[in-house]
């Protein structure tokens, strides 16, 4: 069974005008879903926070606070519990159109207390689910151990894996995350490089990175330069309105430190956090 988050919480109570308060007021959190008998609150994840009425009798054994666990197929997570011996409450629930979650079915642990299964829609951000574990994208150097400073000590990638071959073959590998795969058609890449650095490099990738703003924008270029890499251009502003500086780094790779917009840099934050581990 793969749990992909804690994605709902859920919390019946006596004092459910002052929580509807509480989270909505002091707290900030936006109403998803306003029903008779409870609310739901969204929260920038796309995870839910509900609360319970203590007149909904169907939720009548939350005697605490109750976590969903976030599976693909609640049906299938729930038979390998079973098989473990897990107590479950009833049958599995299945969502209408206006419900938070596909499905949902809850379970006493072995603490004692009662948790919950549920499954989201695909088209929504926290039902997705990427197809693989990793990604992997393989560069081939001259100088493994002059990329290696790069990437360790300039950008403070951590080493997860590292091997030499009997025939002295060697590799490294880099933990990194986030990371995004970025596609260009051949007018926006010579675009790019026109806007970037002021010249096109007849390369067929690139390596970009983004930072929060342009202090640390700076303080990353100085321990890249550090590490090996070379300052080949000021910090320009690009047409799309990023600030971008581009550094000459091992076999003739181009690296792009980048800023976004604040308005991008707030959407695409958003999105991050909607990904899955």
């Amino acid at each position: 069974m793969i749990v992909r988050g804690i994605g709902w919480l859920g919390s019946r109570t006596t004092h459910f005008e002052d929580m509807r308060a509480f989270l909505a007021d002091v707290v900030g959190l936006p109403i998803g879903l306003d029903q008779p008998g409870a609310v739901v609150f969204d929260l920038p994840n796309g995870d839910a926070f509900e609360v319970f009425k203590p007149a909904d009798t169907d939720h009548s054994f939350f005697e605490h606070p109750v976590a969903g666990l976030l599976v693909d197929d609640v049906r299938e997570a729930r038979a390998e519990l079973e098989a473990h011996g897990i107590e479950f409450i009833g049958e599995v629930h299945v969502g209408v159109e206006t419900s938070w979650a596909t499905e949902w079915s809850h379970f006493r642990a072995p603490d004692g207390h009662v948790y919950v299964l549920v499954s989201r829609p695909a088209q929504h951000p926290g039902g997705g689910r990427r197809h693989f574990d990793e990604l992997r994208i393989c560069l081939k150097v001259k100088n493994l151990d002059e990329a290696v400073r790069l990437y360790r000590d300039g950008l403070g990638l951590p080493i997860v894996d590292e091997w030499t071959h009997p025939g002295g073959q060697r590799g490294v590998l880099f933990a990194v995350a986030p990371a995004a795969i970025e596609l260009f058609d051949e007018a926006q890449w010579d675009l790019v490089d026109d806007s970037e650095a002021g010249g096109r490099y007849g390369r067929d990738h690139a390596l970009r990175v983004e930072v929060r703003d342009e202090d640390e924008l700076e303080r990353l270029a100085a321990r890249l330069a550090e590490a090996g890499a070379v300052r080949e251009a000021d910090v320009v502003t690009t047409p799309w309105e990023q600030r971008c500086l581009r550094l000459g780094a091992h076999d003739g790779e181009q690296l792009t430190l980048f800023t976004l917009p604040e308005q991008e840099r707030v959407i695409r934050e958003r999105a991050r956090r909607l990904l899955p581990n």
